[in-house]
């Protein structure tokens, strides 16, 4: 009769532990296994294009999640904490270069990190004139760099565009290339 109290005792014990760690796991949200974690980050890039690929991996950037991404001139890249890569092919006419024009301080960058890449002109309005070696205006517009201080552009491949940026009364010409083995990360153009 004394073992049968015993048993019923530790049961509950154990009921009491169980349930109470079920309880503290749905009411922490950070406490969920990280490897499902991982596999639902996996699962959001799964039957998506290179367009979608990098304003997910910007948005991770921004939700501050723990994965390396990079744009290369073929593909999205996306390095995961168990060391698996998720490769998203960009469309074959367009690709991707993410520049950012600074005033003060730049870094020399060839690859462009969605994940890390951090640059000085954060949040600013930026007017941009992309033209073609045969004249083809692009883009001629206003817009805004991300929180990063970078600013992507989807641009045709196999192309030469002459650019040009202004803002806060300064301005700063390059040239963009797009070939298979381009830059994707521009960081040369100092708006003076």
């Amino acid at each position: 009769m004394k073992n049968t109290i015993v048993k019923i005792m530790a049961l509950s014990l154990m009921l009491t532990v169980l349930s109470l760690s079920v309880a503290y796991a749905a009411g922490n949200p950070k406490s969920i296994n990280k490897s499902n974690d991982e596999q639902q980050l996996k699962d959001k890039l799964t039957g998506i294009d290179g367009k979608r690929a990098v304003a997910i991996a910007n948005k991770w950037r921004m939700d501050k999640i723990d994965v390396v991404t990079f744009v290369t001139p073929e593909k999205v890249t996306f390095k995961f904490k168990d060391g698996q890569m998720i490769s998203v092919p960009l469309p074959d006419d367009v690709m991707m270069v993410s520049i950012a024009p600074y005033i003060d301080k730049t870094h020399e960058c060839i690859t462009h990190y969605m994940s890390s890449c951090d640059a000085e002109m954060k949040n600013i309005n930026v007017k941009i004139l992309a033209v073609t070696a045969a004249g083809k205006t692009l883009i001629n517009k206003t817009m805004k760099t991300a929180p990063t201080g970078f600013l992507d552009l989807w641009l045709p491949r196999n192309q030469v565009i002459h650019i040009t940026v202004s803002a806060k009364g300064k301005s700063a010409t390059g040239k963009i290339f797009t070939n298979r083995d381009s830059k994707t990360c521009e960081t040369t153009l100092k708006l003076e």
